[in-house]
């Protein structure tokens, strides 16, 4: 099989697969909407396993290169990157705990709509902070710290393979290993 993939990827090609975690959410959220249990727990359960990828991903392979060739940045630090991603988890987790309540009474009343709407907001607000730090500051920093091609394909491979563990995000790896050069 032919490889299609530009020779020097971007690390702001990852902004994609922020689009596809707030996609995959939004379908949690209309199945809530809709009160289908089974989409929403699907939906969820899809996009806490690409999350947790995606921060994995960050964390073992992105930013302890960051720490090492990136000078200390005042608005996208490493401790602020980590520390969304532990509100993320935590947020989650929330979630995750709601929709098992909701699912022992076996329907979702409109209170619990509104509820669980209203946290998923949270979430939201979390994942575009998130979103506009690392677009305006982590993946440029990291693109011009890793300048030489062959190291930056092989980072990005490693952070690549983490996230294909989420089998939600083939698709997304897919769309953008087809990007122009």
């Amino acid at each position: 099989m032919e490889d299609n993939r530009p020779t020097t990827p971007s690390f702001q090609d990852l902004d994609f697969v922020h689009e596809a975690l707030l996609e995959e959410y939004h379908k949690h959220q209309d199945a809530v909407v809709d009160r289908d249990l089974g989409k929403a727990r699907a939906h969820l359960d899809q996009f806490v396993l690409c999350l947790k990828a995606h921060i994995r991903a960050e964390e073992e392979v992105l930013l302890p290169i960051y720490v090492e060739r990136v000078p200390e940045q005042v608005g996208c630090s490493p401790e602020l990157l980590f520390s969304e991603h532990r509100k993320m988890e935590r947020l989650l987790r929330r979630l995750q705990d709601r929709m098992v309540q909701i699912e022992q009474k076996g329907e979702l009343s409109s209170r619990e709509v509104v509820y669980i709407i209203e946290e998923g907001r949270m979430m939201k607000e979390v994942l575009d902070h998130h979103d506009r730090r690392e677009r305006a500051a982590f993946f440029p920093l990291l693109n011009d710290a890793v300048p030489d091609p062959v190291e930056r394909r092989q980072i990005w491979e490693e952070a690549r393979q983490i996230q294909l563990e989420a089998e939600g995000l083939r698709e997304t790896f897919e769309r953008i290993d087809n990007l122009p050069s």
